[in-house]
């Protein structure tokens, strides 16, 4: 078997060979106890349309040659491949129904990319409906236009870590260049003690428009940092950077990917990390909050 055959074995049909079953299925996301250790509750995920696994507990992921090094427990390609080969029933397990050569993300095809500073009636208008403060969206967003299948586009545009952009319009959400976390500082050059996680960028501006009209109840009232996911695939790099903090607020999701979110961070940095979910108990995430858009 080499790697790209193993890659196209279904990490769900995997599983159920090694007799693991998922807890529940929503919108092609698979929950299942973790096959690394014992728990009580679903922290590892598979991704059945991309077929890629994540563990929350460990915040890590990948296809299958990853899941069978933490499996098998060795680094060597060759060696996983073997024991997934040897595996009884490994042939008979269905592939996947994907081409061989995954099709190319649709931001390969961006063309004549051209990033200003954000003005666009269009995008402030999409951030009104989203209620956040025009001032605070043009402070840390810019405005990106491009070429697509002979069309143009604009879109808002949140820088990362890596130089790339995090992109968002009412109708399309991805990633111009490298997805990487994002990391805000209170003051230019300086650290602070306190830093405040959010998993995207909507719900970071949606923290600043409410601390801005000084709602207690939301928001921390010393100063912080802002370390802003872009996606709980960023996890393992952003518990790189949490570690020099002393007070870490995780402003999650009231979802399951949410709460295994803060539930790793709290893992590894125990009593300073503090999930701020039940602030907004009612609410999907903080700019449902800020919408008032109940569950």
């Amino acid at each position: 078997m080499t790697i790209a055959e193993a890659k196209q074995v279904r990490i769900v049909d995997f599983l159920a060979q090694l007799g693991h079953r998922p807890q529940f299925v929503k919108s092609e996301q698979y929950w299942y106890l973790s096959p690394f250790r014992e728990e009580r509750t679903p922290s590892f995920k598979v991704n059945d349309r991309l077929n890629e696994w994540y563990d929350f507990g460990e915040a890590t992921g990948g296809d299958l040659v990853e899941l069978g090094k933490h499996l098998y427990g060795t680094d060597n390609a060759s060696e996983v491949l073997a024991c997934i080969s040897r595996h009884t029933g490994i042939e008979s397990l269905p592939r996947i129904r994907v081409p061989t050569i995954p099709p190319r993300p649709v931001e390969a095809e961006m063309k004549d990319v051209v990033v200003v500073p954000l003005r666009h009636y269009a995008l402030l208008s999409y951030l009104h409906t989203r209620r956040i403060d025009a001032d605070i969206g043009r402070m840390f967003c810019r405005e990106v236009h491009y070429e697509l299948r002979g069309r143009r586009y604009f879109a808002l545009a949140f820088g990362n870590a890596s130089g790339g952009y995090e992109v968002r319009n009412p109708y399309y959400k991805g990633c111009i260049l490298n997805k990487d976390i994002s990391l805000v500082r209170h003051m230019h050059g300086e650290v602070q003690c306190r830093v405040c996680v959010f998993e995207g960028f909507m719900d970071f501006l949606s923290y600043l428009t409410l601390k801005q009209a000084g709602d207690g109840t939301i928001c921390v009232e010393a100063p912080c940092d802002y370390l802003v996911m872009n996606s709980v695939n960023n996890l393992k790099k952003a518990l790189v950077q949490l570690q020099g903090y002393a007070h870490i607020h995780c402003y999650l999701d009231n979802d399951l990917a949410g709460e295994k979110t803060a539930e790793t961070i709290a893992g590894m940095y125990g009593e300073r990390v503090r999930s701020e979910a039940g602030r907004y108990a009612d609410y999907k995430d903080l700019n449902d909050y800020l919408r008032d858009r109940k569950r």
